[in-house]
């Protein structure tokens, strides 16, 4: 949804006329100061803008009181457009986790792999790349937010997430529920790319697993994440048991894994 989105305003953009756009020497939004900045629209929820470093788009309830003034912001309107789009980003990353299974199931990579046995559900991914049976990525993170988990003797499950993706901020209770109910084997651990003001700023939902910052993507490259919601469980050995679309990683399979005796 996101890709398609962005598409559809590059487009916009790309039609637009360049005649009456509004340009700012800066413009504050957050903790985030964008300069040389070139207005390029807006809709109900969103500014676009051309700055200094590339492109970008906002949150127009973020922005100071005369642009949203300006781009006739309206809060009523803007929450049941982004209720909107949050809806359709779901139906879309759904649907793209159900194409996944079902392309796995066809090309013949649908059977249990052995070394998790039959019981848990979970198969190879597809790609001739997965770290399925293999060692995990060193889980090297710029920074925490709050301590640092101990990881001795616990599985580990990887959440790669964004604040700004609805699919990312669904899986939350779920993931919560996870580290409670299986604390005693069990570390989740949320690593995002954005800044860490992004997760300072965050507070709903909330969250009770540990977080860290991968600002330049270096694990989730060698995670070879490529779409978030994205998951990575880890044995206590480090040997990766499954890895992708997180919704395959059920309370039953989890519970199947971790009562597995230890090898």
């Amino acid at each position: 949804m996101t890709e398609r989105l962005f598409l559809c305003v590059a487009l916009w953009i790309g039609s637009a006329a360049y005649a009456d756009q509004l340009r700012l020497d800066k413009l504050k939004v957050g903790t985030t100061t964008y300069t040389n900045v070139t207005v390029l629209g807006a809709n109900a929820t969103d500014l676009y803008f051309r700055h200094s470093q590339g492109f970008a788009n906002v949150k127009l309830r973020y922005v100071p009181a005369d642009l949203q003034r300006r781009f006739d912001y309206n809060p009523k309107a803007a929450a049941e457009a982004e209720r909107r789009q949050n809806e359709d980003e779901i139906l879309y990353q759904n649907g793209l986790a159900a194409a996944a299974m079902k392309q796995s199931t066809a090309s013949g990579a649908g059977k249990p792999n052995g070394s998790l046995g039959a019981e848990t559900g979970l198969s190879d991914p597809v790609s001739d790349r997965s770290l399925l049976g293999k060692l995990a990525p060193s889980l090297d993170v710029e920074k925490w937010i709050g301590d640092k988990p101990s990881l001795e003797n616990k599985y580990v499950l990887i959440s790669f997430w964004a604040t700004w993706s609805a699919p990312c901020r669904q899986a939350i209770a779920d993931l919560n529920a996870l580290q409670k109910k299986y604390a005693e084997k069990l570390v989740v651990i949320g690593v995002g790319a954005e800044p860490e003001s992004a997760y300072a700023d965050f507070s709903s939902p909330h969250i009770e697993y540990s977080l860290a910052v991968d600002s330049k993507a270096k694990l989730s490259a060698a995670a070879g994440v490529t779409s978030i919601p994205y998951a990575l469980l880890r044995d206590p050995k480090g040997v990766v048991l499954y890895q992708g679309h997180p919704a395959a990683l059920t309370d039953k399979r989890l519970q199947a894994i971790l009562a597995r005796p230890a090898e």
